[in-house]
């Protein structure tokens, strides 16, 4: 006579539970992030560059020249296009990102520049742009005391007429009906061929590997 009870009970807990899981998912701030297309006047990309030897290091910032952002579906969820013209060494707003104390001049600033674009480095003339797109999006446990979601993001990146394979995670957060998406990943410049800048025989130059971070605004 009492297993009759027991499912009885069962059952309410099993749907009691359920219940609580799509309270859950519906609540405010729980909602996976929508789609929607980058605001490119309020995004920016911020770059870490390490000095080698007796070099300096650099904050640099970038501009993205257009992109769309589906957090919702599971494959195929987008890209980004960077605009590689704009990257600029060690502007007021890269150097406060990355927490540099000072200021740099301005012919500092321009020399940087120009080695940068050069066609010894980003070749910017014959490749002004590089494409992250995205094959995968996977939703991310959440954290304690973490706002918004987080997303394990799958790519390729294209960069130098070089593609490799790409993962990192994005922190996502719905702000005045806009969606803010921010992550960084590591990359190695000489796997997309690029050469290290250096010179006096490398007594002076910056590292391989750079730190990259996206502070992106999406629209609806």
């Amino acid at each position: 006579m009492q297993r009759p009870m027991i499912a009885t009970i069962s059952r309410s807990v099993h749907c009691s539970v359920l219940a609580a899981v799509v309270l859950l998912l519906a609540a405010p701030g729980t909602l996976p992030a929508q789609s929607g297309s980058v605001i490119v006047e309020h995004s920016r990309v911020y770059v870490f560059v390490a000095k080698k030897g007796a070099g300096h290091d650099h904050g640099v910032e970038g501009l993205l020249a257009a992109g769309d952002l589906h957090f919702d579906r599971p494959q195929q969820a987008g890209g980004l296009t960077f605009d590689l013209k704009t990257l600029a060494a060690d502007t007021s707003r890269a150097r406060k990102f990355f927490r540099m104390d000072g200021e740099t001049d301005a012919d500092t600033q321009a020399a940087v520049n120009a080695n940068m674009h050069g066609s010894a480095v980003l070749d910017v003339a014959k490749f002004p742009a590089a494409e992250f797109v995205v094959t995968q999006v996977q939703p991310l446990p959440p954290k304690q005391g973490e706002a918004g979601r987080s997303f394990q993001l799958d790519g390729e990146l294209t960069l130098h007429g070089v593609k490799k394979s790409i993962r990192f995670t994005a922190l996502t957060e719905q702000v005045n009906g806009m969606t803010r998406v921010r992550g960084r990943f590591a990359l190695k410049q000489t796997d997309f061929g690029i050469k290290p800048f250096s010179k006096f025989l490398g007594a002076v130059g910056i590292a391989d590997e750079l730190q990259v971070y996206g502070d992106l605004w999406l629209r609806p």
